[in-house]
C-alpha cells in the first residue's frame, strides 16, 4: 500500500493543466475511434480526409453561406463545419463503394492501424488549426502550435500518411517474398 501511495504522491505533483488533460482525452478518444473503425475502414477514413480537404479548398459557396448569416463573425467555424460535412459524406460514399474492397489493410498489424489513426488525428488537428485564426486558438497549447499550425505543419501531416502507406506496402511485399 505504501508503494501505491508513493506513486500517487508523485503523480499529484505533476501539475497537469486542464488543456493537457483535455488534449489527452481527445487523443485517446480518437485513437480508440480509429481502432474501432477496423483495418479497412481506417484506410477509407484516411482517404475521406483527403477528399474532404480538397473539396473544402475548392468549395465555391462560402460567400453565399456568409449572406445567410451576415452578422456571424466566425467564418472559420463555417469552414470547419463544411470540412467535416465533406468528410462524413466522403467516408460514407467510399465505405459503400467498391473502393472498400480494394483498400484493405487486413494483412497489417494493429501497430500500423494505430499509427495510421494517429496520423489521421494529426491531419484533423492541423486542418482545424489552420482554419482557426491565430488569435482564436486560446484552448490549444502554444508550445504545440508549431507542430500543427502553419503551412509546413499541414504539409507534413498531409504527406506523412502517404509515406507510411508506402512503407507498409514495401514491408508487406518483403514478407510475401520471404514466405515464398
Amino acid at each position: 500500500m505504501e508503494t501505491v501511495n508513493f506513486y500517487l504522491a508523485k503523480f499529484s505533483n505533476l501539475n497537469i493543466g486542464p488543456e493537457i488533460l483535455f488534449g489527452l482525452l481527445v487523443v485517446i478518444s480518437l485513437f480508440l475511434f480509429g481502432l474501432s473503425l477496423g483495418r479497412t475502414r481506417a484506410l477509407v477514413s484516411l482517404l475521406a480526409v483527403y477528399v474532404a480537404y480538397v473539396l473544402r479548398v475548392i468549395f465555391p459557396y462560402f460567400s453565399e453561406l456568409k449572406k445567410i448569416a451576415p452578422n456571424f463573425s466566425g467564418a472559420y467555424i463555417v469552414s470547419i463545419a463544411v470540412f467535416f460535412v465533406f468528410y462524413i459524406l466522403a467516408f460514407f460514399i467510399l465505405n459503400r463503394t467498391l473502393i472498400k474492397r480494394r483498400l484493405t489493410m487486413s494483412e497489417f498489424s494493429i501497430f500500423w492501424i494505430a499509427f495510421i489513426s494517429f496520423l489521421q488525428l494529426g491531419i484533423f488537428v492541423s486542418i482545424v488549426l489552420n482554419l482557426v485564426p491565430a488569435n482564436e486558438r486560446i484552448i490549444f497549447p502554444e508550445y504545440l502550435s508549431g507542430y500543427f499550425a502553419g503551412q509546413k505543419a499541414l504539409f507534413f501531416w498531409l504527406t506523412a500518411p502517404v509515406v507510411v502507406l508506402l512503407l507498409m506496402r514495401r514491408e508487406k511485399g518483403s514478407r510475401k517474398s520471404k514466405q515464398d
